[in-house]
């Protein structure tokens, strides 16, 4: 009985005072689009089934990174494999759904754009950092919630890998760890620093070296876990103990050992033997700042989110590459501008200054908020000249403004070239894409 929900934790932790005036910004009562006002988690969804969703998460700190980086703080690190893992309590069955590390994402409550495998660096702690996660899951999922989390780090994976004497897996592609280690093509016996190591490949991998094909070696190598586990049930007893070792150190989760223990008979009868595999992937391009990013295709979300939880949700908005690449070429000049201009108008109120520009500069900003939220998906001639004439007017009343207030701050209206690190584009502008 116990052996399932074991079973099912180990094969994910081896994949890895004054009253103060409204800003010109806040004055605008209307849909803004995304990267000015975040989006929120939508009402989620009712199913026939009963499900319990577990988000596991596994981090890029250690030894043997990609560039060599060996983040230490696991508040620095991202969590480079993200999979919620949907059971069906009622038809006792389950599915494993990833989603690529560099998928492109809104984060709930946080301004800006990031990569799923940055909303865990959104916090300033590791459990709010792992909340944020959830939330971006969440948001993703049209509503569905991860009930729980789990993070483990790659000492983690190391440590289980061993515990159960490695695993025999059909590598896909050669590669290499460094200038030491070197793994051929075909079978071969994998111990836990090599099953690690296959886990996290992707640039020194000789084919499939990106996210996706990552994606597809850690499935890979739950299924060869599932394998052993079926000959021998005590290999998941002996992990069990391992991560019962690591609480709070190389695992992280929102449940106890208890509350696993309780869950044990509920879940009995399953045959997680059985898992169904759906990839949240769609177009990787090399975009924005010349990285590889993937743009969701929202057909195969639905249908997977359709085909896991029988519901149906609405397409995500301001999510494509299109728009991405909109955003990078001439929304962030303006949402930078809208933002200086909040800036300049909080000052000027401040030090009691109450001429002409500053109420041309209220109200443009609101015309700028306005003809900015009009630009969609479709990204429709009309509306792109129309947000970049109100820039233009927008700016023009802010100098003004700067000017006869004696403003001393930044009046510099273009976003820098690597947005994530721009304060005025990303709330978490420290954080690191690598």
């Amino acid at each position: 009985m116990k052996r399932f929900l074991a079973s099912l934790l180990i094969a994910c932790c081896l994949v890895s005072g004054a009253v103060q005036s409204l800003s010109a910004a806040e004055e605008v009562q209307q849909r803004t689009a995304y990267i000015l006002e975040p989006p929120t988690v939508p009402e989620e969804p009712r199913t026939e089934h009963e499900f319990m969703n577990i988000l596991f998460l596994a981090a890029d700190n250690g030894e043997g990174m990609s560039g060599g980086l060996k983040k230490k703080d696991l508040r620095n690190c991202h969590t480079d494999s993200v999979i919620l893992i949907a059971v069906d309590m009622t038809d006792k069955r389950i599915s494993l759904i990833s989603f690529p590390r560099d998928t492109l994402t809104y984060v709930p409550g946080i301004k800006g754009l990031y990569r799923i495998n940055g909303a865990f660096n959104c916090s300033s702690s590791i459990r709010e950092g792992l909340e944020r996660a959830c939330e971006t899951v969440a948001y993703l999922m049209g509503g569905i919630k991860p009930d729980h989390y789990v993070l483990v780090t790659p000492d983690l994976v190391v440590k289980t890998g061993d515990a159960i004497g490695g695993l025999d897996i059909d590598v896909k592609t050669g590669f290499h760890v460094g200038s030491e280690k070197k793994y051929k093509k075909g079978l071969q016996h994998l111990d836990g620093e090599g099953i690690k190591d296959y886990a996290k490949l992707r640039k020194s991998a000789n084919t499939n070296n990106n996210d996706i094909g990552r994606t597809e070696r850690q499935r890979q190598i739950i299924t060869a876990l599932f394998e052993k586990i079926k000959k021998n049930t005590d290999y998941a007893y002996d992990i069990l103990d391992v991560i019962v070792e690591c609480f709070d150190q190389d695992f992280f989760s929102d449940m106890t050992v208890a509350d696993i223990l309780e869950m044990l008979p509920i879940i009995d009868g399953f045959d997680y033997s059985s898992i169904n595999n759906y990839v949240m992937d769609g177009e990787l391009e090399l975009s924005m700042m010349h990285y590889n990013l993937n743009f969701m295709d929202q057909k195969k979300r639905q249908h997977t989110i359709k085909e896991v939880y029988n519901v149906e949700v609405p397409r995500l908005s301001l999510n494509s590459r299109g728009y991405a690449n909109y955003l990078y070429k001439h929304g962030f000049d303006i949402v930078k501008t809208i933002r200086v201009c909040d800036e300049v108008v909080s000052w000027a109120s401040q030090h009691g200054y109450g001429g002409e520009w500053l109420t041309t500069a209220k109200k443009r900003c609101e015309e700028a908020i306005s003809a900015f939220s009009e630009v969609d998906d479709k990204r429709e001639k009309s509306a792109t000249i129309k947000a970049e004439k109100k820039k233009e007017a927008l700016q023009e009343a802010v100098l003004n403004l700067a000017r006869d207030c004696d403003y001393t701050g930044n009046t510099d209206f273009n976003a820098m070239d690597w947005f994530n690190k721009d304060p005025y584009i990303n709330e978490y502008y420290q954080y690191d894409w690598s």
